[in-house]
C-alpha cells in the first residue's frame, strides 16, 4: 500500500471513529469537539519536550480510546514528534480487544510514523497498571516505553530519550 493510500484509510478510519464518539454520549461529542478540553483525555503538544502528550481523565469507551489514539497519531505526523508522555493516572482498564489492537494496529503505524518512545504516570488502579504492562510488554522493537509511579519522573525520562 503507497503512503497516500495508507493516510488515506487513516483518514477515512478517523472520520468513521470521530462519527460513532460524537453519537455515542455527552462526552465523546465533547472529545471530538476539543481534543484538548474534555473530561474523556485531554490532547496536547508539549514543545519543551517535545511531545505528544495524553491525560485521561476517566474511562474510555473502546470508540473513544481508538480516536484519542488516531488523534494522537495525527499530531505526531503534523509536528514531525517522535515521543508521547501519558498521564495514565485515571485510566481504569484498557479492554483486551483494545490492547491487542494497540499491540498489532496502532503502535507498528506509530513507529512507522516515526515514534521514538513513550512514556507514562501509571494508572492508580490495578487493572489499569496490568493493561498498560500488557501493552508495553509486547511493544514493537524500535519504541521505547515506560511507565513511572510519578509524572515528573515520566517527562525526565522521555527528555533523555535520543529521537
Amino acid at each position: 500500500m503507497t503512503d497516500g493510500a495508507a493516510a488515506g484509510r487513516e483518514t477515512e478510519f478517523l472520520r468513521q471513529l470521530t462519527e460513532v464518539v460524537r453519537a455515542e454520549s455527552s462526552d465523546g461529542a465533547r472529545l471530538v469537539a476539543d481534543i484538548a478540553d474534555n473530561p474523556i483525555c485531554r490532547i496536547s503538544v508539549d514543545a519543551a519536550i517535545p511531545c505528544v502528550v495524553l491525560v485521561w481523565g476517566r474511562y474510555a469507551t473502546s470508540a473513544q480510546l481508538r480516536f484519542v489514539h488516531e488523534c494522537a497519531l495525527d499530531l505526531l505526523r503534523r509536528n514531525a514528534l517522535h515521543k508521547i508522555l501519558g498521564n495514565d493516572s485515571a485510566l481504569e482498564l484498557i479492554p483486551t480487544d483494545e490492547q491487542a489492537w494497540l499491540r498489532e494496529d496502532w503502535l507498528p503505524r506509530a513507529l512507522s510514523q516515526g515514534l521514538k518512545a513513550a512514556a507514562s504516570k501509571c494508572p492508580n488502579g490495578f487493572f489499569g497498571k496490568q493493561s498498560v504492562a500488557n501493552v508495553m510488554s509486547r511493544a514493537p522493537r524500535g519504541i521505547a516505553m515506560r511507565s513511572f509511579e510519578n509524572l515528573d519522573e515520566a517527562r525526565a525520562w522521555l527528555q533523555t530519550v535520543p529521537i
